[in-house]
């Protein structure tokens, strides 16, 4: 199912046929500052969006904690790391595979997106 979702959400974005590669990832630049990582792990599929800081300020390490909480997410487990020595931030979710469809990794990239933008804005 992992990989018809994934065909499924390119389709989505305007991507005709967009597939893992064979190590069973794919990378895109979906914006300037903003790369998209879908990988596969066994039964699930890891969706991280990381975003090189272009702003003056940067999310306090308090500040992504409290955003990334699990009451305000839903109860959804959502990592987050520091990259490129505290030059990017890459928040990461994991997907069930099973019956995994396009519009749920669209809408996790949209829930990442929304997490990058609210740290943003402090």
């Amino acid at each position: 199912m992992i990989d018809a979702a994934v065909e499924e959400f390119g389709a989505l974005i305007g991507m005709e046929r967009l597939a893992l590669d064979a190590d069973g990832s794919r990378v895109l630049q979906i914006e300037p500052s903003d790369t998209l990582c879908l990988a596969r792990r066994g039964q699930e599929l890891c969706v991280s969006l990381s975003r090189e800081r272009q702003y003056s300020g940067e999310p306090s390490a308090s500040r992504m904690l409290e955003l990334l909480h699990f009451e305000r997410n839903e109860g959804i487990g959502i990592r987050c790391r520091r990259g490129d020595f505290g030059r990017s931030t890459i928040l990461m979710l994991e997907l069930p595979g099973g019956s995994l469809r396009g519009g749920e990794i669209f809408a996790a990239l949209d829930r990442l997106t929304a997490l990058h933008n609210t740290a943003e804005a402090v």
